[in-house]
Protein backbone atom coordinates (compact mmCIF):
# COMPACT_ATOMS: atom_id res chain seq x y z
CA UNK A 1 0.00 0.00 0.00
CA UNK A 2 2.41 2.46 1.11
CA UNK A 3 4.29 1.55 -2.35
CA UNK A 4 1.45 2.60 -4.25
CA UNK A 5 0.42 5.92 -2.23
CA UNK A 6 4.77 7.04 -2.19
CA UNK A 7 4.53 6.45 -6.22
CA UNK A 8 1.60 8.47 -6.70
CA UNK A 9 1.68 11.95 -7.93
CA UNK A 10 -0.88 13.24 -5.30
CA UNK A 11 0.13 15.02 -2.16
CA UNK A 12 0.57 12.22 0.93
CA UNK A 13 1.53 12.08 4.57
CA UNK A 14 1.61 8.48 5.85
CA UNK A 15 1.43 8.47 9.02
CA UNK A 16 2.76 5.37 11.26
CA UNK A 17 1.72 5.47 14.70
CA UNK A 18 2.28 3.24 17.59
CA UNK A 19 -0.23 1.49 19.56
CA UNK A 20 -3.28 3.63 19.58
CA UNK A 21 -5.14 4.12 23.14
CA UNK A 22 -8.39 5.65 24.25
CA UNK A 23 -7.05 7.79 26.59
CA UNK A 24 -7.67 11.65 26.73
CA UNK A 25 -6.04 14.01 23.99
CA UNK A 26 -2.83 15.25 25.69
CA UNK A 27 -1.82 17.71 23.34
CA UNK A 28 1.97 16.98 23.46
CA UNK A 29 3.19 14.11 21.14
CA UNK A 30 6.76 13.42 19.21
CA UNK A 31 7.28 13.55 15.39
CA UNK A 32 10.09 12.09 13.59
CA UNK A 33 10.35 11.37 9.60
CA UNK A 34 10.47 7.49 8.42
CA UNK A 35 10.69 5.95 11.72
CA UNK A 36 9.18 6.29 14.91
CA UNK A 37 10.64 8.84 17.84
CA UNK A 38 12.57 6.53 20.03
CA UNK A 39 10.90 4.47 22.95
CA UNK A 40 7.57 5.82 20.97
CA UNK A 41 5.14 2.98 22.13
CA UNK A 42 1.58 4.20 22.48
CA UNK A 43 -0.31 6.95 21.78
CA UNK A 44 -4.10 8.59 22.15
CA UNK A 45 -6.22 8.21 19.15
CA UNK A 46 -6.81 12.04 19.48
CA UNK A 47 -3.76 13.02 19.35
CA UNK A 48 -2.63 11.38 16.36
CA UNK A 49 -6.02 13.05 14.97
CA UNK A 50 -4.39 16.50 16.06
CA UNK A 51 -1.70 15.47 14.23
CA UNK A 52 -3.38 14.63 11.10
CA UNK A 53 -4.87 18.22 11.31
CA UNK A 54 -1.95 19.84 11.64
CA UNK A 55 -0.40 17.92 8.10
CA UNK A 56 -3.43 19.04 6.43
CA UNK A 57 -3.11 22.51 7.46
CA UNK A 58 1.27 22.33 6.71
CA UNK A 59 2.83 21.61 3.71
CA UNK A 60 6.21 20.16 5.77
CA UNK A 61 5.23 16.91 6.40
CA UNK A 62 4.09 16.34 2.12
CA UNK A 63 5.41 14.25 0.39
CA UNK A 64 6.83 12.18 3.40
CA UNK A 65 6.61 9.45 6.19
CA UNK A 66 5.78 10.50 9.26
CA UNK A 67 6.25 8.25 13.08
CA UNK A 68 4.01 9.58 15.43
CA UNK A 69 4.04 8.67 19.55
CA UNK A 70 3.81 10.28 22.75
Amino acid sequence: MEQIVTKSNLDWTLVRPPQLTDKPQKGKYRVREWHLPAFGFKIARADVADFMIRCIEDDASNRKIMGVSN
